[in-house]
């Protein structure tokens, strides 16, 4: 997302729609989130829609020459809150 519109909610509006497209209208039983670990508007943007930090893989992802740890976050659908 550019500078301009982070911290305005955008983020967690779209992990809201997701959700509610996995869960209502799929069936999911479970979403889950892989980002890097240092990405923390995409952290809290799942955090904010009941996410749940479930583990951290390190150094997982290669981004730019070098490696990098990743966070998973889960929710499952008798957790998510509309």
């Amino acid at each position: 997302m550019l500078p301009a519109h982070r911290g305005k909610g955008y983020g967690a509006e779209a992990v809201g729609v997701m959700c509610h497209y996995g869960f209502r209208i799929r069936g999911f039983q479970r979403l889950q989130v892989e980002t890097l670990a240092d990405n923390h508007g995409m952290i809290a943007a799942a955090e904010r829609n009941g996410f749940v930090r479930e583990g951290l893989l390190r150094r997982n992802a290669w981004v730019d020459g070098g490696f990098h740890d990743e966070l998973v976050l889960g929710l499952l659908a008798d957790e998510w809150r509309p």
